[in-house]
Formats: structure tokens, C-alpha cells, sequence
């Protein structure tokens, strides 16, 4: 006797919500490692709003825990018995801890968009060294995106010399 799920199950919510949870910490493990290869070496020649994204998650990754508990106790400390004020220092402390999810969103999806030319052809000329030195590389398929972008990068600086980068 075989087991067939309902379909309805399927199209419930928690499925939907795993899914979403799925797709958000693939994107924060691809933000996370191009925030830290990015800040280290195309941000350099890049002025984009992503350097200034960077830094602004890796500060709330820091700060936003302590505003939130912040939050939350410097309003029972001085207003116990308002209702009002808790659930606004509730509202305040889950605002502080989504902000730095909101960065690394925004960075995951920023690491699967297509290179621009310019960088296209910088991420080129560093695969064709690396290829030279029989490094395995990232298979692109179409365009290179900034996730393709930074995993070269990484390689180049585990093995590539100084004066490659100061060549650049």
C-alpha cells in the first residue's frame, strides 16, 4: 500500500515558509563570503553603494544585538507597568535584529547579478592566470556574476603573488 500526500499539504504555508528559509541562507552564506572577498580587493576599484552596504551589515552584525537588548531593558527599567512602551521596545528590538538580514539579502542577491563589462574582463584576465598555474576554477555558463568574482579572487589571493596585486 503506497502513501500518497494530499497536494493541499504541499500548498500549505510551512512548505512555503521552508522553501523561503532555504533560499535566504543560501543567499546569506553567498553575501557573507563575497562581503568578505569583496571588501578586501575589488573594493578597492569599485566606488558602488556595495562597499558602504558591506560595512553597514558587518556593523549591525555587531551592534544590532545590543540595541535590541537595549531596547528592551532601558524600557523596563523606566516604564514597567506601560503597555504601550513595551511593545514599542519590542517593535524597536525586532527592527534592530532584521537590519543586518536585510544587508546580507541584499548582498546575496547582488553576488548572483552579472558582472559588469569592466569587471568582466578583470575577472577574465585573473582566471587566464590562475589557469596558467592549473588552478581549478568556477565553471561559468553565461555571464560571470560577482559570486563567480569572488570565488576567483579568493583563489588569486591564496596563490598568486604580491606583486600580481600591486600589479592590479
Amino acid at each position: 500500500m503506497t502513501i500518497k500526500p494530499k497536494l493541499e499539504y504541499y500548498k500549505s504555508g510551512y512548505f512555503q515558509g521552508c522553501f523561503y528559509v532555504i533560499i535566504f541562507f543560501n543567499l546569506k552564506t553567498r553575501a557573507n563570503l563575497f562581503a568578505n572577498v569583496a571588501t578586501r580587493s575589488e573594493a578597492r576599484h569599485d566606488f558602488s553603494p556595495k562597499n558602504r552596504i558591506i560595512k553597514a551589515t558587518k556593523f549591525a552584525q555587531k551592534f544590532m544585538p545590543f540595541m535590541a537588548v537595549f531596547a528592551v531593558v532601558w524600557q523596563q527599567l523606566y516604564a514597567k507597568a506601560d503597555l504601550t512602551a513595551f511593545s514599542l521596545a519590542i517593535l524597536t528590538a525586532l527592527c534592530a535584529l532584521v537590519m543586518p538580514f536585510q544587508g546580507l539579502y541584499w548582498l546575496g542577491k547582488r553576488a548572483k547579478s552579472p558582472l559588469e563589462p569592466q569587471s568582466s574582463q578583470w575577472f577574465y584576465e585573473i582566471s587566464e592566470r590562475l589557469r596558467k598555474q592549473h588552478e581549478s576554477l568556477p565553471t561559468v555558463q553565461d555571464k560571470p556574476t560577482y559570486q563567480h568574482l569572488a570565488e576567483v579572487l579568493r583563489k588569486a589571493q591564496q596563490k598568486l603573488d604580491k606583486a600580481f596585486w600591486q600589479e592590479i
